[in-house]
């Protein structure tokens, strides 16, 4: 019986379908929720596989072994009917969108998120690899961006490792550009073949594009076989490190575990320096600068009345009584050339009044002559 597009409200096998999720190979996804009215996901078997005695062999492989994996970054199987005309798998409701859709609303993952999304699901593929599973179809569409981390999700061709291939001589299974060289050359699936579409996993991540293109179909396909990712747009080293990871022969392959320190190596050092400078502090041997007075503080002399000579630095001791008076700086010899002792070096000119600005109000003091005021500021510096 046709049961995809199913209606929200349906009930099937004790669950009510609420709303539909998306749709694959294996079949159709929906949201739903048990009889206690937890939410959870129902994955629906196509028809046309439910009357497929080797499609239901497949399915009831998946559920056998993801029952084994107990991971926070993949997608727990609660509930399974296999040998009803209408299959499905229930498993917990992850809230999150696909990586896929997560890149075309906000583009590329910064580097360090890169990284991030490496290590979480290197940690949750190894532990689906534990437990003897092989996902063989890791593509941005089946990993989930969620408020908990990375989360793996359809294992809808997963086999156990120890089995025999479902597929049909000479038929590869799989989504093109994510499925490794191997696989296109007839080769058997293995951990290795799911460690390379991880790393073409993140190579979308970080690029926004499918390593190996989209179409036509072929040419995808090819340069897969070639070793060709496009890795366009990359820091040197971080694509250097993909590129190893995504080699044809997975003899070269970088380990897992590596890739995800050489990532994280290339992510540092692609960060921005930060403007502000933290000065070091003083060495525990180190005294802090103190102010050392050397002589006694000495009484100023008074002053000759104003404007009768040059301004003078008076010195602190009064044995260097000696000390060279500063001759008067007189407005022909200034010239356009910054004085190196004013503040930023502005300019001489600059300081100069605005006559009319300062023009003495009738009956005041009599505004001090521009030549007092440029020594005035000499003798403070």
């Amino acid at each position: 019986m046709e049961r995809i597009g199913v209606a929200p409200g349906t009930e099937i096998g004790g669950y009510r379908v609420l709303a539909p999720l998306g749709a694959g190979g294996m079949g159709a996804v929906y949201k739903a929720e048990d009889g206690g009215g937890a939410p959870v996901a129902l994955k629906l078997l196509h028809p046309h596989l439910g009357a497929d005695p080797h499609a239901r062999e497949r399915l009831r492989r998946e559920v056998l072994h993801l029952q084994r994996v107990r991971h926070t970054g993949v997608a727990q199987v609660l509930d399974a009917e296999i040998e009803s005309t209408e299959a499905f798998v229930v498993t917990e409701l992850v809230e999150g969108a696909d990586l896929a859709a997560h890149v075309r609303e906000h583009g590329p993952m910064p580097l360090p998120e890169v990284v991030e999304l490496a290590d979480q699901l290197r940690a949750a593929l190894t532990e689906v690899h534990a437990a003897g599973v092989l996902h063989r179809d890791l593509t941005p569409g089946n990993v989930l961006v969620s408020p908990r981390g990375a989360v793996l999700i359809d294992f809808g061709i997963a086999q156990a490792a120890e089995d025999p291939r479902v597929t049909s001589t000479g038929m590869v299974v799989g989504t093109p550009g994510y499925l490794s060289p191997e696989l296109l050359e007839g080769g058997e699936p293995s951990e290795a073949a799911d460690w390379w579409g991880w790393a073409a996993v993140l190579a979308f991540a970080a690029t926004g594009r499918p390593p190996f293109g989209q179409r036509p179909v072929h040419a995808v396909l090819a340069r897969a076989r070639a070793g060709e990712p496009d890795l366009v747009g990359l820091p040197t080293r971080f694509a250097a490190t993909l590129r190893r990871a995504l080699a044809v022969d997975p003899r070269h392959r970088l380990e897992p575990t590596r890739v995800v320190e050489e990532l994280t190596e290339s992510a540092d050092d692609e960060l921005p320096e930060d403007a502000t400078q933290v000065l070091a502090q003083t060495p525990a041997d180190v005294e802090p600068t103190s102010v050392v007075h050397t002589a006694a503080t000495a009484v100023m002399p008074d002053l000759p009345p104003p404007h009768e000579q040059a301004t003078a630095v008076m010195p602190v001791d009064p044995r260097d009584a000696q000390s060279t008076q500063v001759q008067p700086v007189l407005p022909e010899e200034w010239d356009d050339e910054p004085d190196e002792h004013l503040p930023y070096g502005v300019p001489v000119q600059d300081h100069q009044w605005d006559e009319a600005a300062v023009a003495p109000e009738p009956g005041a003091r009599p505004a001090r002559p521009r030549t007092g005021s440029v020594l005035a500021l000499a003798a403070l510096l």
